[in-house]
């Protein structure tokens, strides 16, 4: 049966819906709204910066639920509003203090407020955060003491890094409030102005209440004395790391009651004793770091229980005995230094390494001292970093290397090595790092080694080669140098270093084919011939060194295309001809060329003196004849000369007159003029060329700090106490106008907050100067290519982690905080 309903029945209905509907909507609208009370709680926080993104893109939205970096809840207790339970606002150069209201945000349960530039101290109304879980306030400027509350009783994770003692040391009275706490990080608390060491007993005595913790990080600070025996109760604990502080005394024994340990990291300390942990009660241990201590005696055979052990870092200490035959259980072994200790046995040691079938980091620098390199040797097939420097081997470079196809680092240096470079190098693929220097090797530079495919393209070498866990290495090419930190293997400047052998013979011009050759030294050897033209080739060189040898012939011209050549060196060699003059030749100092007294050029003796010197074959007969020529002519010659001297004085004279600027670079030390025209610096407007040229110490390459498409960049100290970044333009004289030009035009109307500001410029002769501010935090190319992780927060402090590993005199050394030999 079919009903139809009247007209007015069905509008009823129709406005009854309609009415439900938009009060839904309504209630749902006030029910997902922020809480007022939270809402003026943030905007009391906001109000208190003085910087930060959160300023106005919070004042967009009514809704602060919706703002960025806010986390609002469900609803709570039946209330109508949502509440702010997570506050997210990491990276966002916030300035300013924390203030009080923070305090009344009673749902809070995460706060994130670290890496930003906040000041002054913990309000103490934070206290009262009864359902704080997650506090993290590390990489700030804080400071103050920490008040004890109901906030500690709930918080489950604290990170305090890098802001000062004052409030870190302060979290020792309120450990014992904190039951749930499972991570704790106060890394890096200490300052300049707080040398005071403290004792690490309380604090682990609390800390061992602590049943829940799984990550401890408390280092880089100023701890002192022995570490306690009360880690058995932490028998949750994953993370430990206490490098870098003044810790001594022997390990622990209770450590090994943590058997959920994955990092144990306490290098750079001063701790004694042997490595007697039990290690059999650590079967999750993946990273062990004890390097640049004190410890002796031999290696633990229960190490070998860690099955899953990755990286093992025990370089400079000081252990003997021989490496444990239970090694070669260690088939995840990714990473092995034990340089700069006193182990023995070489042979015995790559017996047992062998069977490390993953290892691809073997650092034994500064060991054994034996009588021959061994020669039968198998395995290391994943083998990507070998050192072997400072070991006293004799006899030849071994074959057993070729079959490490992947080896891409490669240190024989500072050995007795003898015989000659063999020719099989050639075939190593993925070589691009060999240092063979301070040896006794013979013999020529064999051709083959121009067939090295990662030197001769840089797409042909390996990507994935980095440094274990984060333990850099660095490069360190002479004892007075500092060391230059590589992240990553694989960033190391490709280079061939032969320095200091007997290498002798010619240079093989095909050597021109290694384009992605960085650095290339080859000094102090006996080598003859000339410097082949083909060096112009390889554009990607830096380093050229060819001192003390026996070269001949001049200086080819073409070198001048090298525009990253930083260092050059001919000196002590029998050159002749004039010294090239474009390029960055005009950058090295004359020490660059002494020693060949056929050279001349602007940077040492005028060509006209050498060529005037005495020429042989005059007869006796007319001897007094040409002798009186000989006088007549050297008179003429004084005279023209002294009247060409006073020429160009006049010619000064008059132009300083009539106010011109002078362009003879020379004379900029002793004319101080400001050159009003060619000269335009913000940073100092009464700053000179000469003041430019002294604050680089004449562009001198100690202050090179980078390299870009056109020329070097250098750090300048200027006379009003402030750092500048200067580059110097170089190459053919159009291509360096037009670069000049395009970089002030361009620079000059943009102003980014990403972009390092162009503060001046300077046109003066033929240089060509663009002034930026000095960024302290190096390269975006290193941050880029050279950190392991290019994501993380880029941030000067993390410099100063000790975390190290050091080339010294041309051999490779893994340090913790000091000068460590791999």
């Amino acid at each position: 049966m079919v009903v139809v309903e009247s007209a007015p029945m069905t509008f009823l209905r129709c406005a009854f819906l309609a009415c439900f509907l938009c009060s839904s909507w309504g209630l749902k609208t006030i029910a997902q709204s922020c809480d007022p009370h939270d809402s003026l709680a943030l905007k009391e926080f906001a109000g208190n910066l003085t910087n930060g993104s959160i300023i106005t893109s919070w004042s967009n939205k009514s809704d602060c639920c919706q703002w960025d970096g806010v986390v609002c809840g469900s609803n709570i207790n039946g209330s109508i509003h949502r509440r702010v339970t997570m506050l997210i606002l990491s990276k966002k150069g916030l300035q300013g203090l924390i203030p009080r209201s923070l305090g009344y945000l009673d749902q809070l349960k995460s706060l994130d407020l670290s890496c930003n530039h906040l000041q002054g101290g913990l309000p103490s109304e934070l206290s009262s955060l009864k359902w704080m879980e997650v506090l993290d306030l590390s990489h700030n400027l804080l400071s103050g003491p920490v008040s004890v509350g109901a906030f500690w009783q709930s918080c489950r994770l604290v990170q305090l890094q890098q802001i000062p003692p004052a409030i870190a040391f302060g979290l020792q009275l309120t450990l014992r409030l904190s039951p749930r706490l499972y991570i704790l990080n106060v890394s890096l608390c200490s300052t300049s102005q707080s040398p005071t060491t403290i004792s690490l007993a309380g604090l682990i005595k609390e800390l061992s209440k602590l049943s829940s913790l799984k990550t401890l990080v408390i280092y880089g600070n100023q701890f002192s004395g022995h570490m306690p025996d009360a880690f058995g109760n932490l028998t949750h604990l994953e993370h430990f790391d206490a490098h870098s502080n003044m810790l001594s005394g022997p390990l622990p024994s209770t450590l090994s009651f943590c058997s959920k340990l994955h990092v144990l990291d306490l290098r750079n300390n001063s701790l004694t004793g042997p490595v007697d942990l039990n290690f059999t009660g650590m079967p999750s241990l993946c990273t062990l770091d004890l390097a640049a201590n004190h410890f002796s005696g031999p290696l633990p055979n229960s190490l070998s229980d860690c099955r899953g052990l990755e990286t093992l870092s025990l370089a400079k200490n000081e252990l003997t005995g021989k490496i444990p035959e239970s090694f070669a259980k260690l088939s995840s072994l990714l990473f092995l230094s034990l340089s700069n200790n006193s182990f023995v046995d070489l042979s015995g040691a790559l017996d047992v390494l062998q069977h490390c079938q993953n290892l691809s980091t073997l650092i034994l620098t500064k060991n054994f001292v034996v009588r021959k390199f061994p020669g039968n040797v198998s395995g290391f097939q994943n083998l990507m970093v070998l050192a072997f420097g400072n070991c006293a081997l004799k006899g030849h470079i071994p074959v057993w290397l070729l079959r490490c196809r992947k080896l891409e680092v490669l240190d024989l240096s500072w050995n007795h090595l003898g015989g000659s470079i063999p020719s099989w190098i050639g075939q190593m693929e993925s070589l691009f790092y060999l240092d063979f220097s301070n040896n006794s090797l013979t013999g020529e530079i064999p051709t083959s080694l121009t067939d090295l495919k990662s030197l001769i393209s840089a797409n042909s070498s390996s990507p994935h080669l980095t440094a274990s866990a984060g333990i850099p290495l660095y490069v360190k090419r002479n004892q007075s140098a500092s060391g230059l930190p590589y992240k990553q293997a694989s960033s190391f400047p490709p280079s061939i270093l032969l320095s200091n052998n007997r290498i002798n013979g010619t240079i093989p011009p095909e050597v021109g084919r290694l384009k992605d050759l960085h650095v290339l030294d080859l000094s102090r050897n006996n080598i003859t011939g000339t410097i082949p033209d083909s060096f112009s080739q390889m554009e990607n060189l830096e380093i050229l060194d060819f001192s003390s040898n026996n070269l001949y012939g001049s200086i080819p011209s073409s070198l001048e295309k090298l525009t990253f050549l930083s260092k050059f060196s001919v000196a002590n060699n029998h050159l002749r001809g004039q010294i090239p003059t474009g390029g960055q030749f005009y950058s090295f100092p004359s020490s660059s060329f002494e020693g060949n007294p056929g050279l001349c050029g602007v940077i040492i003796s005028p060509c006209n003196a050498i060529n005037g010197t005495q020429k042989p074959g005059i007869p006796s007969g007319s001897e007094s004849r040409f002798r009186r020529i000989n006088i007549l002519s050297i008179i003429i010659t004084i005279g023209v000369g002294f009247a060409l001297v006073i020429a160009i004085v006049l010619h000064k004279m008059s132009r300083r007159n009539l106010g011109g600027p002078s362009d003879d670079l020379e004379e900029e030390g002793s004319l101080p003029h400001r050159l009003s025209e060619a000269l335009r610096i913000q940073i100092a407007k009464d700053l000179t060329v000469a003041d430019l040229l002294k604050s680089t110490n004449n562009f001198n390459q100690e202050n090179i700090i980078g390299c870009g498409g056109f020329g070097l960049v250098y750090k300048a100290n200027l006379p009003n106490d402030r750092k500048a970044a200067i580059k110097r333009l170089s190459g053919d004289c159009g291509q360096m106008e037009r670069e000049f030009q395009a970089e002030v035009e361009a620079l000059s109307r943009a102003q980014h907050k990403n972009l390092v500001p162009l503060q001046g410029y300077c046109r003066h002769g033929n240089y060509r100067l663009l002034i930026y501010s000095y960024m302290e935090n190096g390269s975006l190319d290193y941050w880029l290519h050279e950190s392991v992780d290019g994501t993380s927060e880029l941030k000067w402090e993390m410099k100063s982690e000790k975390r190290e590993a050091e080339i010294i005199d041309s051999a490779i050394w893994d340090k913790g905080s000091s000068e460590t030999a791999v």
